[in-house]
This record gives C-alpha cells, sequence and structure tokens, in this order.
C-alpha cells in the first residue's frame, strides 16, 4: 500500500504530507510496543524521501500551542521522546527540508499549506485541543509569521475517531456549540467537521479543505486508544516542504 496523502485533492508536488497505517507499525516512543519503533519510522520516512533522524516531534500536551520550528530544531524528538519540543500540539515552518510530524490515535492531524509563501504547518487535536480552537491557532501562527491570507491555505484531514464512534458525556453541550448529535439518548462527537467549521470560520475556504473521513475506530487499518487503551500504538503524521 502506497502511503497517504491528505493533502492529494489538491496535486502539491512541493509538499511531502503522509499519515502511516497499523501495518507501518507503532511510530511512537513512548506508547504502545515501542520496541521497533524507530525502525518502523526509518522505513515509512525513507518511503517518504524524509531522513528519520531529521523527524520534528513534539512532547503533545492536547493543548493549543502552535510553535514555529527550522533547521536548528532538525533531530527534535526523532531518535528519543525526551528530545522532543515540550509543550507543544503543533508545528509551523517555511524552511524546505524539515520535517514536521504529530502522532495519533484518535485524535485528528491537520496538515496546513500555503502555497503563496510557501509555508505550512500540521497539528494534534483531539477533542481538548479542539476545544480550544488549535486549528485557529495554526492558522493564526502562519498569518502572524508569515503574512498567510486564510483563503489561500489548503487544508488536509488524517484519520481521527468520527461521529459514527465517538461517545462523549452529556456536559460536552456546554463545550460545543456545533459538532454533536445526539443518537438512541446518547452524544456523539464529530472532531473533524468541528475543525472544518472553525477553520472556514477564520477565512479559510471550504473548497479547500479535504477530508477524507478515515475513522479510526471502526477502521482496523489504524490505532485506536479509545478501543486499546494503554496498548495502542500511534500513527505518525508528516508532512515537509521540498
Amino acid at each position: 500500500m502506497q502511503p497517504s496523502n491528505p493533502l492529494e485533492k489538491f496535486k502539491i508536488e512541493s509538499v511531502i504530507a503522509s499519515f502511516s497505517r497499523r501495518q507501518d507499525g507503532n511510530m511512537s516512543l513512548c506508547f504502545g510496543d515501542t520496541r521497533d519503533a524507530l525502525e518502523n519510522r526509518g522505513k515509512f520516512l525513507t518511503s517518504l524521501g524524509i531522513d528519520y533522524r531529521n523527524l520534528i516531534t513534539a512532547k503533545q500536551v492536547h493543548g493549543k500551542n502552535v510553535k514555529y520550528v527550522g533547521q536548528e530544531n532538525k533531530g527534535n524528538g526523532a531518535l528519543d521522546y525526551e528530545s522532543s519540543v515540550m509543550d507543544t500540539d503543533g508545528f509551523i515552518t517555511d524552511q524546505p527540508g524539515v520535517p514536521l510530524a504529530v502522532l495519533t490515535a484518535d485524535c485528528l492531524s491537520v496538515f496546513i499549506y500555503d502555497p503563496k509563501r510557501p509555508a505550512i504547518a500540521i497539528l494534534h487535536a483531539g477533542w481538548r485541543g479542539t476545544e480550544q480552537n488549535i486549528s485557529q491557532e495554526g492558522v493564526r501562527a502562519m498569518q502572524n509569521k508569515f503574512g498567510s491570507q486564510p483563503k489561500d491555505l489548503l487544508v488536509g484531514f488524517g484519520p481521527s475517531i468520527r461521529s459514527c464512534c465517538f461517545q462523549v458525556e452529556d456536559d460536552f453541550k456546554s463545550n460545543f456549540a456545533f459538532g454533536l448529535a445526539a443518537k438512541d439518548g446518547r452524544v456523539f462527537m464529530d472532531i473533524a467537521l468541528i475543525n472544518q467549521r472553525q477553520l472556514i470560520d477564520c477565512g479559510v475556504r471550504a473548497g479547500n479543505i479535504f477530508d477524507p473521513a478515515l475513522c479510526t475506530f471502526s477502521d482496523d487499518d489504524f490505532f485506536s486508544f479509545r478501543k486499546e487503551a494503554k496498548d495502542a500504538g500511534r500513527l505518525i503524521s508528516v508532512m515537509m516542504l521540498k
């Protein structure tokens, strides 16, 4: 199976953007069975033309911090978890050859590309980060750092738990004005839909957002924390300007 490109709708040749699947193995150095994680990263990233030793990852905290990284940050989190960028759930860069990554197992990965600069962002959006509008924080960071215009941005989503499977508590209704649906007396959340709405609300064009609608819970091709708990490995979502 070829690596999955969340921006394939836009036929972009100047960016590498992809997410792994279960068959590629666990990509986390701290969650699930980590014994083969570095080897898994090496194989997957090499298939994309990326040196896994240059990867930049974060100590994700389900927040909204989005940081600019460049050549000097290459390798942070590539070979060990401790060197990962602290307290971060998103990266932006305008430097070629700088591979950005987030790791997920039900949370949504968001890929953003500004073809005018060019520049990129990659975000980790679980329900907590979504509640804090991390997608809008990513757009705002690109506006402030690069002068990006939201209407020019192209966005792709990675796999995540979908509304078919993501049951939440009733009190979520007070935290989310949209993206919740009641079925048979239960409440379900659509993380992708909420992030899409947040992006549109800050000026991203609806036609510039591509959602492949892949569910990590119902599709065994992906890891799912809600289904596998502490045994769940992590998918990797990676993006790099060529």
